[in-house]
């Protein structure tokens, strides 16, 4: 089976397990401890999830660690002792050094722009944390792409609006970044009133900015529920992010990251399309 036939045939589901309003105040299933992530991420990955994004932190706190350092570490000691899950941190990577494979990450990450990233309760119609700019730089994403090389893995690159998706394709112009792409499209859910909506309107405007480009791309609804956009990604040839990192599920449940795992895998079958295996998803990532 060739690439295009591989990437047509599977879709990768990501597990973004905890996060920076991920706390389990919102869900209980919320991991913070090392030993915790691990678990998660094995759970996630044997619920059919190939790839895991997490960020380390305080046990005690809950509070991020960014520094790629000995909580990071322990978290891929312990998921890759009983999975083959591919794994990506929120962490630091600008002094991170080259290490052993068992101690390095399976890809990094590419955030190429800034935005107002703020949190918005529709309920009380207020905005929340109103000073909160995401501020990358494009000498910033130069460099960081350049660590990323240097290190010898490839980026997945986040895209939270179109002014993303340009300084990305200026990237890959330049050479900093080459095909396939990796690229994951958030879209702006209730919640986190940011660029587009979750929406096949939304999706087919980032595909047609992305054309003549070939990537294997993800989305995800950050601050909203993405499970009922799995089928419009599949039908476009995507692959699915969910996780505790995007939404709490607080109302519906207190969902865990294994059971969305387990509910993205089936609405992705019912779709007509087959769940990745870490295997597979290394192979159609390039890895």
């Amino acid at each position: 089976m060739d690439w295009e036939e591989l990437t047509m045939a599977k879709v990768i589901i990501e597990a973004a397990i905890n996060g920076a309003t991920a706390t389990k105040k919102l869900n209980p299933h919320i991991p913070y401890s090392a030993q915790e992530i691990a678990t998660d991420a094995i759970a996630a990955c044997n619920a059919g999830a190939a790839l895991v994004h997490f960020h380390a932190r305080d046990p005690e706190t809950g509070k991020f660690v960014f520094e790629h350092g000995s909580h990071y570490l322990e978290v891929y000691r312990r998921a890759r002792a009983a999975s083959e899950v591919l794994l990506w941190p929120g962490a630091d990577i600008m002094h991170m050094s080259k290490r052993e494979p068992a101690s390095m990450p399976d890809l990094l990450f590419c955030d190429p722009g800034s935005l107002n990233l703020v949190s918005y309760d529709p309920t009380t119609k207020r905005i929340r944390n109103e000073n909160s700019i995401y501020k990358n730089s494009i000498d910033y994403t130069r460099r960081h792409l350049a660590k990323v090389r240097e290190l010898g893995l490839r980026p997945t690159v986040n895209v939270f609006e179109p002014g993303f998706v340009r300084a990305t394709l200026l990237f890959l112009e330049q050479g900093l970044l080459t095909e396939p792409l990796m690229v994951k499209f958030y879209f702006g859910g209730p919640e986190l009133p940011f660029g587009l909506p979750p929406s096949l309107k939304s999706l087919e405007a980032y595909l047609e900015m992305f054309s003549g480009v070939r990537i294997n791309w993800f989305a995800a609804t950050l601050g909203g529920d993405n499970l009922p956009l799995v089928p419009i990604i599949v039908s476009n040839g995507g692959h699915v992010r969910v996780g505790l990192e995007d939404h709490h599920y607080a109302a519906e449940g207190h969902l865990s990251n294994a059971q969305l795992v387990e509910r993205a895998a089936t609405a992705v079958r019912s779709a007509g399309a087959e769940v990745a295996t870490p295997v597979e998803a290394r192979r159609i990532l390039e890895l």
